[in-house]
């Protein structure tokens, strides 16, 4: 598709995207931005579009995977306690009894302690991907390692707390 053909049909693409922006995306305005988002994503592949029905499907997918990204950085997923991080998750829990707010503040004193006692690669490396919320491009950047490393670590270290997890759970 050359970008003549592009630019007649933007505003299609851009009301397809939008439509999908919005089934996953409450706010009015993270839709338009993820729309607009999606645009730029297909603008960088326009040459390689083949026709409008390959173009209309393309902006449905970029469109939805934009806004579940979207989704995941706006979730709250640190560990360091901070209470308006973790404000996200009590207001899951479905009793708002005294006994599970103590139960919850249990867990994440264990949690926290667990990851402290991790081995100083693997506790850096997941304070910047869960604290930070860095990519895993960024953190192979800043610590001069490739990203496949990080996914190694960061696995690793899950692994491990996963495993101590079962264990306290059998106890």
């Amino acid at each position: 598709m050359n970008q003549q053909q592009f630019e007649n049909m933007s505003p299609q693409l851009r009301n397809i995207a939008l439509g999908y922006a919005r089934r996953y995306l409450q706010c009015g305005d993270e839709a338009n931005d993820a729309a607009s988002d999606a645009m730029l994503k297909l603008w960088a592949v326009h040459d390689s579009l083949r026709d409008s029905a390959h173009a209309s499907r393309l902006a449905a997918v970029v469109a939805r995977n934009v806004a579940i990204d979207m989704l995941r950085r706006q979730r709250p997923v640190s560990f360091d306690g901070n209470a308006a991080d973790t404000a996200w998750i009590m207001r899951q829990e479905s009793d708002g009894t005294p006994e599970s707010h103590l139960e919850w503040k249990e867990d994440e004193q264990w949690l926290r302690q667990h990851i402290e006692s991790l081995p100083p690669r693997e506790m850096q490396v997941m304070n910047m991907r869960q604290t930070e919320r860095r990519t895993n491009e960024e953190i192979a950047a800043i610590l001069g390692i490739s990203k496949e490393s990080v996914a190694t670590v960061l696995s690793s270290a899950r692994r491990k707390l996963f495993n101590q997890l079962k264990e306290r759970n059998r106890i």
